[in-house]
């Protein structure tokens, strides 16, 4: 497993955790968390890394659902989640207490969705079989090279 997918079950354990406990809006968010650190381990093995939630969203559903044939139901299950987060968040009307478990659900859905899809072997060109494989860590960002004049 990689570190990507082990932290989103620890975020999605946590999120169990905080909704049993009756904090809505924070497992709410959670659950995204653990959803998007999911998504961000299908990028990092397609060599893609976004810098903001939604762009994980967007990549998450262009690269990995709609290129690469994972699950589309994570797709829209991510995108319901940043949705339903942002709202939880942003908004200071109460989260419907169901909402909660609905989240974590969700959340879980998109992780093992992702962690089938790292799972399956890949078929190359030649006719290899070979598993995916997530790096350690995202690469370092390019550092910018200044100009003089």
């Amino acid at each position: 497993m990689s570190a990507a997918v082990a932290r989103a079950r620890a975020d999605l354990a946590a999120a169990a955790m905080l909704s049993d406990g009756g904090h809505v809006a924070q497992a709410v968010a959670g659950a995204f968390s653990a959803a998007r650190h999911a998504a961000e381990a299908a990028l990092l093995t397609i060599g893609e890394t976004r810098s903001t939630d939604a762009a994980v969203v967007s990549g998450f559903v262009q690269q990995a659902v709609r290129q690469r044939a994972l699950d589309p139901e994570a797709g829209r299950l991510l995108r319901s989640l940043h949705n339903r987060a942002m709202l939880a968040d942003l908004s200071y009307e109460p989260v419907p207490p169901g909402e909660a478990a609905a989240a974590v659900r969700d959340a879980a859905a998109v992780v093992d969705a992702v962690q089938a899809w790292l799972d399956e072997p890949v078929r190359t060109v030649n006719g290899q079989v070979k598993r995916r494989a997530v790096p350690a860590a995202p690469p370092a960002p390019a550092r910018a090279v200044r100009r003089r004049r």
